[in-house]
């Protein structure tokens, strides 16, 4: 275990061509959950690295690659179809649109630059949305990083840039140091701009809401996991451990608590005890404003998987999203 004091840092990145989005439809349909034989979840085993077929056209086909119903490509979707969702009587479908619009104004720049952002409703989130980003030149028959995070309060899973957190940033940056790295953001149930307290009531599974996103974006080859929670992203994770006693709702290869414990210390440290939990490979504390000791139970837990690094605030420790060695 090793005390280290960090700085974040800023990078810029490269860009190539967009890729296109389903045609529309006449009313958006929710993702609908992989059948057993289309995609192996987290009911086998830890965090191992899955080979997952899509149930939908893939990249490798000669046509253009059309996302399964209810996905929607931030960069090419209709008017119509974003006016479907606003105007929908559904409050989950207008909380899409919202989502979408966030994604159009503040990852502008990423979609210019090759990036393809994924909007859809993921079961694994309670039907809530989730932001998949493929970064520019993805290339599916490579091995995919993948990056999980939850966000905290005042915050979304498409802040602009100069936002405290920095995610938007972090991004970027993550995309020109590891080109293959698909990141993943769930959304809270009471998502908005401005200040506000986040509600992650909505959370069903963790482990679930990735796999769905990867599967819905056509990612047929993920490997390296990397799961994030900054703030009161921290109970997002807990109510994954809380909703499946048997340890498969969280699966990671590393774990990123970044300035995030405010009483999901437990419960991660219990998590341990499970097959995903001993299958982690290591787990980093970004100690900001907590309480000091509040890492207590995740040092005797995790022993020599886990590590603390210090920094002075509590958006800091977000700058350091994903800046950690695999």
């Amino acid at each position: 275990m090793a005390t280290i004091t960090a700085n974040s840092k800023k990078i810029e990145r490269p860009s190539p061509p967009p890729r296109t989005a389903q045609a529309p439809t006449s009313r958006p349909a929710e993702s609908r959950p992989a059948k057993p034989d289309q995609v192996k979840l987290s009911q086998e085993g830890g965090a191992t690295h899955q080979k997952a077929v899509p149930n939908f056209q893939s990249w490798a086909g000669s046509q253009p690659r059309q996302l399964p119903p209810g996905s929607y490509s931030a960069g090419s979707i209709t008017k119509e179809q974003l006016d479907g969702l606003k105007n929908s009587k559904d409050p989950k479908d207008k909380a899409l649109a919202a989502t979408i619009q966030r994604a159009q104004k503040n990852y502008a720049e990423l979609i210019k630059n090759g990036s393809e952002i994924i909007a859809n409703r993921n079961d694994g989130n309670g039907g809530h949305p989730v932001l998949t980003v493929l970064p520019p030149g993805f290339d599916p028959q490579k091995e995919t990083r993948v990056h999980t995070h939850y966000h905290g309060f005042n915050s979304t899973v498409a802040d602009p840039k100069g936002h405290a957190a920095q995610t938007t940033e972090r991004i970027e940056a993550l995309q020109k140091k590891t080109p293959q790295t698909v990141v993943v953001l769930p959304e809270t149930s009471n998502a908005q701009d401005g200040n506000y307290p986040t509600s992650w009531t909505n959370v069903k599974s963790q482990a679930d809401t990735t796999n769905q996103a990867l599967r819905d974006a056509g990612v047929t080859n993920p490997g390296y996991r990397v799961v994030s929670a900054h703030s009161a992203g921290g109970e997002a994770l807990r109510r994954s451990i809380q909703n499946s006693p048997d340890g498969k709702g969280l699966q990671a290869d590393r774990l990123e608590l970044l300035d995030s414990l405010y009483g999901s210390q437990n419960a991660i440290a219990n998590w341990a005890n499970t097959d995903n939990g001993r299958d982690l490979k290591s787990l980093t504390y970004v100690h900001g404003t907590n309480n000091t000791n509040n890492d207590i139970p995740l040092k005797s837990a995790f022993g020599n998987r886990y590590r603390r690094v210090n920094v002075k605030g509590h958006y800091e420790a977000n700058h350091l999203m994903d800046t950690f060695a695999d």
